[in-house]
């Protein structure tokens, strides 16, 4: 833990200091002292002291070695107010340097649980029990806050006065049998092959490159500002993968892991002919890009065009691979997602995609050519069955011999090795 003005207090080995949350120009020191020492087991602890003053910081470290000493564990006072509790978490999970938007987020949730000790007049954190964070929760939902914004709120209650236990700030952790529902996710839009292509059309310089590669292959707004020509490969003059490797905070991806992605050909039907060096783009921006987009989708006479973001594009491209039977590993490779969670959350299956969908299973219902006794030909059930790749292997005359030797072998039961006499 990084501490400003650090010194171990005399006598102990108890160091104390201020917390230094941020980097860089977000760096700021907190106020309140903090201590740092290893329990008796051994683990690392850095607790807030409560106080910023020095000297009363001083004796509260001496009392923490006087418990060591004595095989006690510093008990924490029930003292400890919320506001004092969620502040220092705060100051704790910036100091991860964390992307502005979920700094943000960790700042409204926690000025909500604020405002609702407030109204309630609650303020010591050992007063926060389980029935407290269910009226919490009831508190959040007669404000129409959204489902998922709710569960968020409160799942960063609990972890605030874990975090604050953990510490030792508090004597106990009321929160831990606490569930909740998961909260169902709204509808998302998502704009459709032919919404898109009508869009390509009317978009105009470096607009069409940028609609294309979000809506072709998934990139995210931030990764279509910050691509360069570099990130473009290239194999015999054509491209052919995208290297995508920033975008989020840090000079990273939004997930911090770097992926590529396949040049679909409408992409590379806008991208120069030759290799080039620099930025992509030089005037695309989120807000303006944003700003565009809806003003096309208004001109298209479209039911209500506000409703669509960038990010509709990138549920377009996840709804393709899925309508297109691309493999769940490749499409998560592409997306740059470990988990197929989300990528259930951006399948969309459109009217149109539906009514496909039925009439291919129409067509392999039908019924399959027979021969002159009247029974279908092994060759055309395999054929209007459009079956797999290891079906069809099973079926080859190798592979059948191979399965009639295996089944007139007798399996011995159990598994010790056999007897020879």
């Amino acid at each position: 833990m990084k501490l400003n003005d650090r010194q171990r207090v005399e006598g102990t080995k108890v160091t104390i200091g201020h917390r230094v949350c941020g980097q860089g120009e977000h760096e700021h020191v907190g106020r309140q002292y903090v201590a740092e020492y290893r329990n008796l087991d051994g683990v690392q602890v850095c607790r807030s002291l409560g106080t910023p003053n020095k000297a009363r910081a001083r004796r509260l470290a001496v009392e923490i070695q006087q418990r060591l000493e004595s095989g006690v564990a510093p008990i924490a006072k029930e003292t400890a107010k919320i506001e004092e509790v969620l502040e220092a978490y705060l100051e704790a999970v910036t100091s991860r340097s964390l992307a502005p938007k979920t700094e943000w987020k960790y700042k409204a949730d926690l000025e909500k649980l604020k405002e609702y000790c407030r109204q309630t007049s609650l303020t010591l954190a050992s007063r926060f029990t389980e029935e407290e964070l269910y009226r919490y929760r009831r508190w959040l939902v007669e404000k129409d806050y959204a489902d998922k914004t709710v569960q968020g709120a409160v799942v960063l209650a609990k972890q605030a006065f874990k975090w604050a236990w953990r510490r030792g700030t508090l004597r106990d952790y009321h929160l831990a049998r606490a569930t909740f529902p998961k909260a169902k996710a709204q509808p998302q839009p998502c704009f459709t092959t032919d919404q898109v292509e009508q869009l390509l059309g009317k978009a105009e310089g470096e607009e069409k490159l940028a609609i294309a590669l979000m809506a072709y292959a998934g990139l995210r707004i931030g990764e279509v500002e910050q691509l360069r020509w570099e990130d473009i490969r290239r194999r015999d003059g054509q491209a052919e993968m995208i290297h995508v490797r920033r975008g989020g905070s840090g000079g990273s991806t939004k997930d911090k892991d770097e992926r590529f992605v396949p040049v679909h050909p409408r992409i590379a039907s806008l991208l120069p002919s030759t290799a080039r060096s620099g930025a992509v783009f030089s005037s695309i921006t989120e807000r303006c890009l944003l700003k565009r987009l809806k003003e096309l989708c208004t001109a298209r006479g479209w039911e209500n065009p506000r409703q669509y973001k960038l990010h509709s594009f990138r549920h377009h491209f996840a709804s393709l691979c899925a309508n297109h039977q691309v493999a769940y590993r490749k499409t998560l490779a592409w997306l740059g997602h470990s988990s197929s969670q989300m990528l259930d959350l951006y399948y969309h299956l459109h009217d149109e995609d539906s009514r496909q969908a039925m009439l291919a299973l129409a067509h392999t219902a039908e019924k399959p050519a027979t021969t002159g006794s009247g029974s279908a030909r092994p060759e055309d059930i395999l054929r209007t069955m459009d079956q797999s790749t290891i079906e069809k292997t099973l079926q080859a005359p190798e592979v059948q011999e191979l399965v009639a030797c295996l089944a007139e072998e007798t399996e011995r039961p159990g598994f010790e090795p056999g007897i020879r006499i």
